[in-house]
């Protein structure tokens, strides 16, 4: 039984040493595409946090209700925690908009502008680990999605325009991203007094 054993966990370690050397290739390409930064984390690093839904409603938020990968139309905080369980590693993103000067007082095109690089870079790496044969790669953005100006999913019932590239951001799915963020030792500035960074994930 022990030799059985050692050898399951012998197979373990060699199955997570292949999985974070495939999202270290990956964060790789991403830096060399545009990203500032990437670390790949144990999943069960992630801090997930009922609090974090609660700031979409209190404030409200412009996008609650109103875009279909906002909640309440993404799933439960609960649900989430009990998928995160199941995944092995995660793959956080950052990109960085270096403005200058109030944030509030800043273009909303400037300050969006690296929230689209984000979700163009996390649906490029969902792919590639997609393809390295993560058949559960999850991509998360940072920020509501933008990829349309109005969401017609909800606002007109229809169809989403962009099926295979809308993406939840990490904050919808009640992830505190400062808190993840300062345990992976990526740079984190809480309130923005700075350059903005834009931080998603890639969960395998």
């Amino acid at each position: 039984m022990k030799t059985g054993s050692g050898k399951l966990h012998r197979q373990s370690e060699n199955q997570r040493d292949r999985t974070r050397k495939a999202l270290a290739e990956i964060g790789q390409c991403l830096l060399a595409e545009g990203a500032c930064a990437f670390r790949v984390i144990d999943a069960h690093d992630i801090v997930v946090d009922e609090r974090v839904r609660l700031k979409c409603q209190i404030p409200r938020c412009d996008s609650f209700g109103r875009n279909l990968m906002c909640p309440p139309h993404v799933p439960s905080v609960a649900s989430f925690r009990e998928a995160i369980a199941r995944f092995s590693r995660a793959l956080l993103i950052q990109v960085s908009a270096p403005l200058a000067g109030d944030p509030e007082n800043r273009p909303a095109a400037e300050i969006f502008a690296a929230a689209g690089k984000l979700h163009d870079l996390v649906n490029r790496s969902e792919k590639q680990a997609f393809e390295k044969g993560f058949r559960f790669a999850t991509g998360l953005i940072g920020g509501c999605c933008r990829l349309c100006e109005t969401c017609i999913a909800v606002e007109a019932g229809q169809a989403c325009r962009y099926p295979f590239k809308a993406r939840p951001s990490m904050e919808a799915m009640g992830i505190d991203v400062v808190a993840t963020t300062e345990k992976a030792g990526l740079p984190t500035a809480f309130p923005i007094t700075g350059p903005i960074t834009w931080t998603g994930a890639i969960l395998v």
